[in-house]
């Protein structure tokens, strides 16, 4: 009895964090009750749902660089972060620091 509550428990947990990262909630209950802990260590792996190009354009946009794009130092239009070359004004772009 005590190992179907812990179970249950763990299947609720899932259903919690993937709410809180915007995946179904009842998919990663039955999911977090048929791989128990496993479920949870691959929730805790995957990312956010939600978390796309138009959110980090915006960030870059409000503080010049984001995960995924940087603004150009000769134009201020963004590019992508991995760019070497704007592709706006053709200016050659720094290297980033990892």
């Amino acid at each position: 009895m005590e190992y179907l509550i812990i179970w249950l428990a763990i299947a609720g947990a899932c259903a919690y964090f993937a709410n809180q990262k915007g995946r179904s909630a009842l998919g990663w209950f039955v999911i977090g009750f048929l791989l128990s802990f496993i479920a949870l260590i691959i929730l805790w792996v995957l990312p956010p749902v939600g978390f796309d190009d138009a959110k980090s354009q915006e960030i870059a946009r409000k503080f010049g660089v984001s995960s995924l794009y940087r603004k150009c130092p000769e134009c201020a239009e963004l590019v992508q972060r991995e760019a070497i070359k704007c592709k706006h004004c053709q200016a050659v772009l720094p290297a980033i620091s990892a």
